[in-house]
């Protein structure tokens, strides 16, 4: 193998590896949050907002109705919608004060994070576990040389994970399309 091919496989190998650590049960539950919601709003900050604007626009093409916390044009969100918040420390200032006044306006609330005993995981109605990349950092480090420098991990496996239910639910929305 040359360079290339070696630098490909380690990657799918980290990733696949990630991958099979989020469990199934909380991502069917967020797929089935999402396709009952009026609407979806998504709320993160940093790199974790970047991500979730794509998220946001493959599920506008999907014939969601999606908004971002905290942009101008967004609606507020009201009892229907749902919130889908995106913080690895799930301790994030400015989402807890949102995921606050969801709670208080009776709005399901999805946090995607590494941290199981965050604020924002105790609040949420579903909670999508990423795994802790400290620990599993240290562990794919001694197996060899990494791709991703660590505090980047969370953000890509985020990506990976809304890739995964976007396309569970285009399976839902049209089963009939071989591609989907």
């Amino acid at each position: 193998m040359n360079i290339l091919e070696d630098a490909k496989a380690m990657v799918l190998e980290l990733y696949a590896s990630l991958c099979s650590k989020v469990g199934d049960q909380p991502l069917e539950k967020v797929v089935e949050v999402i396709g009952r919601s009026n609407r979806l709003f998504l709320a993160g900050t940093g790199c974790s907002e970047m991500i979730l604007r794509v998220f946001a626009n493959r599920l506008v093409h999907l014939g969601f109705r999606v908004g971002m916390i905290g942009d101008l044009i967004s609606p507020v969100p009201e009892k229907g919608d749902t919130i889908l918040f995106s913080s690895k420390s799930g301790e994030n200032p400015t989402l807890l004060n949102a995921a606050r006044k969801a709670r208080l306006h009776g709005i399901k609330m999805v946090a995607i994070t590494a941290s199981p005993e965050s604020t924002l995981a105790k609040m949420a109605d579903v909670t999508v576990l990423l795994p802790d990349e400290s620990s599993e950092f240290e562990s794919i480090k001694q197996a060899g040389p990494t791709p991703e420098r660590i505090g980047t991990l969370f953000e890509l496996l985020s990506f990976l994970i809304y890739a995964v239910i976007t396309a569970s639910l285009m399976k839902k929305r049209h089963p009939e399309n071989e591609y989907a």
